[in-house]
């Protein structure tokens, strides 16, 4: 009597790009700045296809990783904005 094979397990779940993403967008807001505001979206974007293609199971971190960095980038070319306004307003006033 022939013992039947085990199938192949399924392989674990590829969730460190989603979550490299998360720990970025967090991150950028505290020490990483626009570094991290783009290594959030370059890892959520690479988790969200993951998890699209079934290979991860953790699209929601890796999208709010992605949805961080682009929030971060936001603010940082509004902070951009904002100080080139004061430099000028403060040159036009000397």
């Amino acid at each position: 009597m022939a013992q039947p094979t085990p199938g192949a397990a399924p392989a674990a779940p590829q969730n460190g790009m989603g979550t490299a993403a998360l720990v970025m967008g967090i991150l950028q807001f505290f020490c990483l700045g626009t570094v991290g505001s783009v290594l959030a979206i370059v890892f959520g974007k690479i988790g969200m296809n993951k998890a699209d293609q079934g290979l991860a199971n953790n699209r929601g971190a890796a999208k709010a990783g992605f949805v961080l960095g682009i929030v971060g980038l936001a603010l940082t070319a509004v902070g951009i904005v904002i100080a080139i306004i004061a430099v000028a307003v403060g040159a036009a006033n000397q």
